[in-house]
């Protein structure tokens, strides 16, 4: 608990704004009113056959239902919801062409680590699932997530687009005729998210591992643990030593660092007409082992054949590194379409306020990421009726790394605050218009001028669209997106010297964009 005493209080107010919005079509259902922005926790790239809603068991006349119709019996410990056999198929993506009135792309003109969403480059995952279940009820599934990154081939005509795979792995369910789900392979973790900032405030980790899911009543239980091995000096070096015939790559450090993770989360339906409830905790463990930089004999047998010294930069020892994370999320919904209140709190500290793909820097002076800290308190909220909607999102970060000065640029405080209202012209036709301020303020002293930066950029969008249906959340959508964007001098002095945009107090982006989730394991 010593980090915690070192830690100075901080308040960070977010406003969550809302208005009157939008129903459901008229004479059309809308989607469930627990729905938020995204419950990732279990991709739902395969839909249930039958989700064991109050619905399915409560058919009742006039809404569709015949008097032969029979009502469906309640779920059953075991009866793998979630994994219907045979193939499934699910996507999300985004692709769009834009200028910036030169002749260019159009820039994007973020300062902060999560900026508005709406000048984010083209992006596409696609998931293909396989489901088998026998009659006892035990059921597996495979999911298959391969994404394509910007820029694509009809843009750079390199025919060499990026591919990552973003989900690998098979889950169980049905264990012992439970509700216990296993899984093991590469899988994006993560839970609800930001959708204006594109962001996984609390848990969202991209990890190699494996880990078990709990669902019972009211409460859920999630717990993972996995590794990752950056390609980097840090937890990688590897050296080429002369050979009889040309040369051998000898691995000299090679350290995983392990990250566990555990989340617990009630869910309090219905708990008071037109309003549910949701609380989680959450925690990660990150660790990494040491790592030995001296030649054993074999290698010093290479060197000495050849005549070649050791480098003495090698010849060292790099420490053991660990750090945490402590969360909790609370959140409301159920009080209109679409409609939720999420509030996100998240302490980091050591190697885990770097990331789990962070490199540590200013260091301490033992060489570890030990006096490291991140703290972030966020907020997001959606709210509907049939003619407007309005989406907010705000958030607060201090990060300081591990080094002793605590007056230096790298030691800072960074937020956001957007705002996004929309007018449902007609079912397919809306209108929105999006607002963000983006601050950041630094402990330390600019260079260039000795003095302590307050950058700030204000940015306004006006974006026409053609949707799916009505909604806030309705994809796929088409969309004409322009944004005017106002920096301040110290917001321009963050870019490179030279770069000519450093006097141009208004920048542009006219764009056309795509986006889409359809059964996606990434957004519902």
């Amino acid at each position: 608990m010593s980090l915690f005493n070192r830690w100075i209080a901080t308040v960070c107010v977010l406003a969550v704004m809302a208005m009157p919005t939008m129903a459901a079509r008229a004479g059309q259902a809308g989607p469930a009113d627990g729905a938020t922005e995204s419950d990732g926790d279990v991709p739902p790239a395969v839909v249930p056959e039958d989700s064991g809603s109050d619905e399915s068991v409560r058919r009742k006349k006039g809404d569709g239902a015949s008097p032969d119709d029979e009502v469906k019996p309640p779920k059953k410990p075991g009866a793998a919801d979630g994994f219907p056999k045979g193939f499934q198929f699910g996507t999300y993506g985004r692709v769009g062409f834009s200028s910036d009135f030169a002749g260019a792309p159009g820039n994007a003109t973020n300062i902060v680590t999560h900026g508005s969403r709406l000048m984010e480059g083209s992006y596409v995952e696609l998931d293909l699932g396989y489901g088998i279940r026998t009659a006892s009820g035990f059921a597996m599934r495979l999911l298959i997530t391969p994404a394509f990154l910007d820029e694509f081939f009809h843009f750079d005509g390199k025919a060499s687009d990026s591919i990552v795979l973003r989900n690998l792995y098979v889950e169980a369910s049905g264990i012992f005729k439970t509700d216990l789900k296993i899984w093991v392979g590469s899988r994006m973790y993560r839970g609800d998210d930001i959708y204006l900032l594109d962001w996984w405030p609390l848990d969202s980790l991209n990890t190699l591992g494996g880990g078990l899911s709990w669902d019972h009543k009211s409460w859920q239980v999630l717990a993972h643990v996995g590794v990752n091995r950056l390609d980097d000096q840090f937890q990688l070096r590897r050296f080429q030593v002369p050979a009889t015939y040309g040369s051998d790559t000898i691995t000299l450090m090679e350290r995983q660092r392990m990250i566990a993770s555990a989340k617990v989360s009630w869910l309090g339906r219905d708990l008071a007409p037109k309003l549910s409830m949701k609380v989680s905790l959450y925690g990660e463990f990150h660790w990494l082992p040491k790592g030995k930089l001296r030649y054993d004999s074999e290698f010093l047998d290479y060197f000495k054949e050849f005549g070649i010294a050791p480098d003495p930069e090698l010849v060292s020892e790099m420490p053991a590194d660990n750090g945490g994370v402590v969360g909790a999320q609370i959140g409301f919904w159920g009080f209109g379409k679409d409609s939720h209140v999420n509030i996100f709190a998240r302490y980091a500290w050591g190697l885990a306020a770097y990331g789990e793909w962070g490199i540590p820097w200013g260091v301490a002076l033992d060489r570890t990421a030990s006096g490291a800290k991140e703290f972030v308190l966020a907020a997001s909220s959606n709210w509907e009726n049939r003619h407007f909607g309005i989406m907010a999102a705000a958030y607060g970060r201090l990060f300081v790394d591990a080094d002793s000065n605590r007056y230096d640029l790298d030691d800072y405080w960074e937020g956001t605050e957007d705002v996004r209202a929309t007018w449902f012209a007609t079912d397919h036709f809306h209108v929105g218009a999006e607002l963000s301020h983006q601050w950041k303020a630094s402990r330390g002293l600019d260079p260039t001028d000795d003095k302590v930066g307050r950058p700030h950029v204000v940015q306004m969008s006006l974006m026409p669209s053609l949707n799916l249906e009505r909604g806030m959340y309705q994809r796929p959508q088409i969309r004409l997106v322009y944004t005017a964007s106002w920096s301040n001098d110290d917001a321009r002095s963050l870019l490179p010297q030279f770069d000519e945009r450093r006097g141009q107090e208004w920048q542009h982006y006219l764009g056309v964009q795509v986006e889409w989730w359809l059964n996606s394991s990434s957004y519902q």
